[in-house]
């Protein structure tokens, strides 16, 4: 049974936003995967002094927000498993769970730069590929020999918007049509959320 390709798309997602969902698109668009998960973290390692909004409300969000994106899922997968929630740890499960899928961790150019950082960014490139969104300026010679031989890069033109900045904007009264999909931010406003 030959493998299939799945791009692995994880964060908070606090909110989700459409500089998210084009990103994903890139991804998809890309020709290295099939399918991409889209992997919503109970908490990151990097921001757990942060407040969140819950897991569920934010799972919502996202099946809102992709629901008309072809072959992309939002995936539970990394609620299921213990505490912290590292990329190494849920890229080991997925690899058990699921034996003829071939991953690509998808980031972005900022991500990849911070790469050497993540815990155990070596054992994580024995699981996965890196498949990383980037600017056509952005100096490959920079990156780790390692890193760079496991690392494919799809085009992609970036949006300038924050989950950090829809929250403030929520906080202020501000609109943030255009920012979110629709659904997304009815969703929001109905809830109340990030008042």
């Amino acid at each position: 049974m030959s493998e299939t390709a799945v791009g692995i798309f994880g964060g908070s997602f606090d909110p989700i936003h459409r500089g998210h969902i084009s990103i994903a698109e890139s991804f998809l668009n890309a020709s290295h995967i099939s399918e991409l998960w889209v992997m919503l973290t109970p908490e990151s390692p990097h921001k757990q002094r942060e407040e969140k909004t819950s897991y569920n409300l934010r799972f919502e969000m996202l099946q809102l927000a992709f629901a008309d994106v072809k072959n992309a899922k939002v995936s539970n997968f990394e609620q299921q498993l213990r505490p912290p929630y590292y990329t190494v740890k849920t890229l080991r499960e997925l690899k058990k769970t699921f034996k003829n899928k071939r991953f690509f961790l998808c980031m972005g150019e900022d991500s990849l730069i911070d790469f050497e950082s993540w815990h155990q960014w070596e054992e994580i490139l024995k699981y996965c590929e890196l498949l990383v969104a980037r600017r056509p300026s952005y100096d490959v010679k920079k990156l780790n020999n390692k890193i760079r031989e496991n690392t494919n890069f799809v085009s992609h033109e970036p949006m300038d918007i924050s989950s950090t900045e829809i929250r403030k904007k929520v906080r202020k009264g501000e609109k943030i049509d255009g920012l979110v999909p629709t659904r997304v931010e009815e969703f929001i406003l109905d809830r109340k959320l990030y008042k």
